[in-house]
């Protein structure tokens, strides 16, 4: 629907206005950049006041700018604006309205899908249904007569943003499956991907179901569509979804689909599986073998530490042999242990890249003092290395707890507690929010003994209010937990970070990018219409060469590639946010998003999608897309370097 945004009307907009100064200083804005800056600044009001323009386009900009506002004041006007001649407007209306309303009202919104004659819109009007409707909301989509493509697409856009974890009710499972029909991928993709969403308890009724449809797609069927076909069967625990798993798993030419087979393996408890992991680690694609490493620390039966001794030194990749070292650590004999000691330590003296440098120090932190670890904890300028201490440290401490018998919960937990409070008292924001992150998972009683006052006091004091936010949030939660109050709302930070106009009036639609990787070139291309404020600070860190250098520190090979943080951990951001900005256009493989800790919080760390992920719609900015180099994104790993990002001529 790109067709909706109308794209040179932007650069129309702001083509007379350089900067806002000189003799064009005192000129008004056109209704489009008034709506852009209206939508920064989230002005609803304002926004709302468009919704009554004479033309058309004007209406069309203002109703999808109330998406990104997300404010319930715009409910009963988004409701009207679907009464419009114009059948764009009633479309960004009722895709705002997704955002906007919730359970209370999301029948009068329902109320106008029979009557709309447009099947786009009525799509729009299906998906915000689920979207803001939750249970109500997909009840209401289930009694809906489809008469249109668009109406089907819509309606399991809808149940796919219904489904929520807390649901126990299969029938929305059970009616996308019934609606694909092996004609139309896109169809097809939308109803699976209802269930590859859906929790396990789920999907498991309706394993045959997706077993028959398994054999009836032909291998030459979409990756897009084979992803949430094969996430599903590993939820069913269905004896044929396994042997279904295994032959992706050997014979699948995409990698991606190697990985997801493999996940669904590693969810049953089946003993074969250990054997398809094993292999897995000598897999042809870097990513497969990655999640093979995964699995693999998870598994409760390994091999003797002398063939993990053996199967470490036959490796070629050092993201595999340094884990399985690490196993040697913990499983070998002494003579063994002895040389893996020698063999790592000689390794890290060879200066590795920050990423290896920390797996190494995982790897050897069995044979390492307290007190070392907690001098590189506290000393050592690499924030991977800080993470990678803080993990080691944490994981001989839970060790120590297991071997032993405590009188009491506060005994038992002294040891974890003392250390966190030395760990967060080190001021380092990316350690402050892994010891948030670690407490959350703990009960009350146990927060009690871990999270004082004082310590909280004391993090929150060493940290930025805006580019910690995420680790003052996570401290928050930690605390609302311990005492028993619920999460608090995520607030977003106030505006701080006003689009650059004249920036914005330079960056041409389709203005492309180029980010020269250890792995290849990737180009992308901006998409300013849908996303102006995120693209002109993305290009100005590429001017500016931010980028440069910067790590790609996270990697899901069937999910995201994501870097430009600048601690490299990514628990690092500006001292500027920007706002989330949504538009029509979703998370397909290829789009590149800005990373967030929450709404208008977005910064400097982007991601490329690897695969299509629908539930991040809505929810994250996304400013581009991948021109070229696919191939190359996915064959990054953590730690593969963007060399050079530059603007294209």
């Amino acid at each position: 629907m790109k067709h909706l945004l109308l794209p040179l009307l932007l650069l129309a907009a702001c083509a007379d206005r350089p900067g806002g100064s000189g003799e064009h200083a005192s000129t008004p804005p056109s209704p489009i950049e008034a709506i852009i800056l209206a939508q920064d600044q989230r002005d609803t009001p304002r926004l709302l006041a468009f919704l009554a323009d004479t033309s058309a386009t004007v209406r069309a900009r203002a109703a999808l700018a109330l998406a990104s506002a997300g404010n319930d004041l715009a409910v009963g006007p988004l409701l009207n604006a679907l009464s419009d001649s114009d059948p764009t407007v009633r479309c960004n209306a009722a895709f705002a309205f997704g955002f906007c309303g919730d359970s209370l009202n999301v029948h009068q919104l329902m109320e106008r899908f029979s009557p709309e004659d447009d099947p786009a819109v009525r799509g729009r009007i299906a998906e915000a249904a689920g979207r803001c409707g939750r249970r109500n909301g997909a009840d209401l989509l289930l009694r809906r007569s489809l008469s249109s493509r668009q109406d089907t697409l819509g309606v399991l856009r809808g149940l796919f943003f219904a489904t929520t974890t807390n649901s126990t009710d299969t029938a929305h499972v059970r009616y996308a499956l019934s609606l694909v029909a092996g004609n139309d991928m896109e169809v097809d993709e939308a109803a699976l991907q209802v269930c590859a969403r859906s929790r396990a308890a789920l999907v498991e009724p309706v394993a045959r179901e997706l077993l028959n449809i398994a054999m009836m797609m032909p291998d030459s069927g979409g990756v897009e569509l084979r992803l949430p076909l094969i996430n599903a069967l590993g939820k069913t625990g269905h004896p044929d979804a396994f042997i279904r798993l295994q032959e992706s798993l050997v014979n699948d030419p995409d990698p991606r689909m190697r990985v997801m087979a493999l996940r669904g393996i590693g969810r049953f408890e089946e003993p074969k599986k250990n054997e398809f992991i094993w292999a897995a680690l000598k897999d042809s694609s870097a990513m497969v073998r990655d999640v093979a490493v995964e699995q693999l620390l998870t598994l409760t039966e390994l091999p003797d530490g002398h063939d993990l001794w053996m199967m470490a030194q036959e490796h070629n990749d050092y993201a595999v042999k340094i884990p399985l070292y690490g196993l040697v650590m913990k499983l070998g004999d002494e003579d063994t242990r002895t040389m893996c000691r020698m063999l790592l330590k000689s390794m890290s003296t060879q200066d590795p890249d920050p990423y290896l440098s920390a797996e190494l120090l995982k790897a050897r932190a069995s044979t390492m003092e307290a007190v070392e670890i907690m001098g590189i904890l506290r000393d050592d300028p690499r924030a991977t290395m800080k993470q990678a201490a803080f993990s080691a440290a944490v994981a001989r401490i839970r060790e120590n707890m297991a071997r032993s018998r405590f009188a009491d919960r506060s005994a038992q937990y002294a040891e974890l507690s003392a250390f966190l409070r030395d760990a967060m008292a080190t001021g380092d924001a990316g350690i402050i929010s892994a010891a948030a992150e670690l407490m959350s998972e703990e009960e009350p009683e146990v927060l009690s003994v871990l999270l004082t006052d004082s310590v909280a006091t004391k993090a929150k004091q060493s940290l930025l209010p805006i580019r910690d936010l995420e680790s003052i949030q996570l401290l928050d939660a930690s605390l609302a937990k311990r005492d028993g109050r619920s999460t608090p709302k995520h607030a977003a930070p106030p505006f701080n970070h006003a689009i650059d106009k004249s920036r914005l009036a330079t960056i041409k639609h389709g203005q492309q990018y180029r980010i020269r990787t250890n792995k290849g070139d990737i180009v992308l291309v901006l998409e300013p219409n849908a996303a102006p404020g995120s693209c002109t600070a993305f290009d100005s860190l590429v001017t500016a060469g931010y980028y440069n250098g910067k790590y790609f520190h996270r990697v899901v090979p069937d999910f995201v590639a994501q870097g430009g943080c600048p601690r490299g951990d990514g628990y690092g951001g500006m001292p500027w946010t920007l706002r989330t900005e949504i538009g029509l256009d979703g998370f397909t493989t290829g789009a590149v998003g800005l990373a967030s800790a929450g709404k208008d919080t977005e910064s400097c760390q982007f991601f490329i999608m690897l695969a299509d992920a629908p539930h991040l719609d809505g929810r994250y900015t996304r400013f581009a897309h991948l021109e070229s180099g696919l191939e190359v994104a996915l064959r990054l790993r953590v730690g593969d370097v963007m060399n050079v990002v530059e603007r294209m001529p």
